[in-house]
């Protein structure tokens, strides 16, 4: 009888650091100093999601993209709100560049403009079921007033204010409000 227990205890000391350096890499973390500030990506490989955060003195916000589910949730604190979306995929870098996309950032310079640039409008519907974008968008939009984002496409003429959000000096994700904004 002490064999057995003998051996799963051996079994579990010689599994359990290399389970722990599994674990380890499941979220990676990249920092990118920008003007006044710094954006902060965090990169969780086992859910395939991935939040960027940008800290400066004008203000901050928090985007979130879930490349499981297909949705994207921006928190603008500025505005006090909360903006969810379908992710285009075409227009997104892929979750594998990722790292890679933060590490040319932090390489830079000087600040450059984005390559790409998203343009979304602002619908007068509030998202009542925040749950249902899952536990990270929940958790960051609860208490904000959400509104469902679409993305645009051509000339915009009947769009309000906007405001613009530079991530990583790669994608521009630029939200406005239209005529039927709250």
């Amino acid at each position: 009888m002490k064999l057995p227990i003998l051996t799963a205890v051996l079994l579990g000391l010689v599994l359990t650091p290399a389970l722990g350096e599994n674990t380890q890499k499941m979220e990676v973390s990249k920092k990118v100093s920008i003007t006044g500030g710094y954006q902060l990506m965090t990169i969780n490989k086992y859910w395939l999601v991935a939040s960027i955060e940008q800290r400066t003195h004008q203000g901050s916000w928090k985007t979130l993209w879930n490349y499981d589910t297909g949705f994207m949730a921006t928190r603008v604190l500025p505005e006090k709100a909360c903006y969810i979306s379908i992710m285009n995929r075409t227009e997104m870098p892929s979750f594998d560049a990722l790292p890679q996309l933060a590490a040319e950032s932090r390489n830079q310079n000087r600040p450059r403009p984005p390559a790409k640039e998203i343009l979304f409008t602002l619908i007068k519907r509030n998202v009542r079921d925040l749950e249902s974008y899952g536990p990270d968008t929940f958790s960051m939009c609860r208490g904000l007033t959400t509104y469902v984002a679409y993305e645009v496409h051509g000339p915009q003429f009947s769009l309000g204010s906007c405001i613009r959000l530079d991530v990583l000096q790669y994608l521009a994700l630029t939200y406005c409000h239209n005529n039927n904004y709250a």
